[in-house]
C-alpha cells in the first residue's frame, strides 16, 4: 500500500504543494497536511503540458472557462468572476489581496 500511495502522491507533487505563503489548492491530496508531510521527501511530477487551475473554484481555466486578470495581476477563472460579480453588483474583490474592481475592469489572458 506505501507504494502505490508514494507513487500517486509523487505523480501530483508540484512545488505549489510547499509553498509557505499558505495558498495551496484545497482539491490537491499532496497539499492536505497529512500527505504533505509524507510526500515531502518525493520527487515533484513531471508535467509536459501545464494546467491552469481557477484559485477560487479550483476549476481548470480553458475555453469553457476563460482565465481573466484582475488590474492587480492576479488570474482566476471567469465562472468564479462572473459569480462574484453577479452576487455583488458588478464588483470583484480579489481573494488574494481583498481589493475590489469593477468588473469592466478585467482583462482576458490568452495562453499560448
Amino acid at each position: 500500500f506505501s507504494i502505490t500511495l508514494q507513487a500517486g502522491l509523487s505523480s501530483l507533487k508540484t512545488p505549489q504543494c510547499y509553498r509557505k505563503d499558505g495558498n495551496r489548492n484545497n482539491e490537491c491530496p499532496v497539499c492536505s497536511d497529512g500527505l504533505n508531510k509524507l510526500a515531502a521527501s518525493l520527487p515533484c511530477a513531471h508535467c509536459s503540458q501545464s494546467r491552469l487551475v481557477c484559485f477560487i473554484s479550483g476549476e481548470p481555466m480553458n475555453e469553457n472557462n476563460q482565465p481573466l486578470m484582475l488590474p492587480n495581476g492576479y488570474v482566476y477563472g471567469e465562472k468564479s468572476l462572473r459569480k462574484m460579480a453577479d452576487d455583488n453588483d458588478g464588483k470583484i474583490t480579489c481573494p488574494r489581496t481583498n481589493e475590489s474592481f469593477n468588473f469592466k475592469a478585467i482583462e482576458k489572458v490568452y495562453v499560448m
